[in-house]
């Protein structure tokens, strides 16, 4: 009976075995990532979403200029709200705004009291850029960028660089508009780490979520160690008693 049971742990590890290799071998016949709408590739004509004017975060300090009534120059800081306010304006929506347009509102604002105001904001200091990196990197988390707009590269070396088995060919992100929409797009991240084109190091956004997805064979692998694993831990559950007459009996564990 002891025997008898060994041998039926041996066929099934056998049959495991031909799994892992019949999922190996057909790995191509895997259900492929779906495409992100817009991918970067090499030698891409696609520009970056982020090669837009500036708009404003909250967090910014801005430093409002009116050369004409220097008396009127100051600072203000975009408030959680995404307001600021002057000494002559009490409240003005800021964030999400382009510079041009915080003038022009600015501007609609100061002809209260001003005649033919000229005005001017200027960012003097930006808000950190947050992105979130997940997938298949090191140290998925949530990482901040202070100064000059940071590049994928940078996201992906603070998360701890890829892991073994992740794929840089499509690297995908998640982009949250000013306008509350959303845009998915990814980029040919390997084209960089291979110096073939650097456009595909992109220009990151606050609020970017980046996902870094597995290869087909790193997803084979990872349904083959799970289906090994289950079996391992119900075979090591199984006890055996010798009965009173020499005989073994298997015992299911619990």
């Amino acid at each position: 009976m002891f025997s008898d049971h060994t041998g039926v742990a041996v066929s099934s590890l056998r049959r495991i075995g031909i799994l892992g290799v019949a999922l190996l071998g057909g790995c191509t016949q895997l259900p492929p990532l779906q495409p992100a709408p817009t991918v970067l590739q090499a030698g891409s004509a696609v520009t970056p979403p982020t090669s837009q004017p500036y708009r404003i975060a909250v967090g910014d300090v801005l430093s409002i200029r009116l050369p004409l009534d220097a008396e009127l120059n100051e600072t203000a800081t975009v408030l959680p709200d995404g307001s600021i306010s002057t000494s002559v304006v009490q409240r003005q929506m800021a964030a999400g705004l382009t510079l041009p347009q915080l003038d022009t509102a600015l501007w609609g604002d100061y002809t209260k009291v001003l005649k033919n105001p000229v005005i001017s904001a200027i960012v003097i200091k930006s808000a950190p850029t947050v992105v979130y990196v997940l997938g298949y990197v090191e140290k998925p988390g949530v990482y901040s960028f202070e100064g000059p707009v940071p590049r994928l590269a940078q996201a992906i070396a603070a998360a701890g660089g890829l892991k073994l088995g992740a794929n840089p060919d499509q690297i995908y992100i998640l982009r949250h508009l000013p306008d509350g929409k959303q845009q998915f797009f990814g980029t040919n991240f390997a084209a960089l780490q291979s110096a073939r084109d650097p456009a595909a190091n992109v220009p990151l956004a606050t609020s970017d979520e980046i996902f870094v997805p597995r290869t087909a064979i790193a997803r084979v692998y990872g349904y083959f160690n799970q289906y090994f694993q289950q079996f391992i831990a119900t075979s090591a559950s199984v006890n055996y008693q010798v009965n009173s007459n020499g005989t073994t009996s298997v015992i299911p564990g619990h």
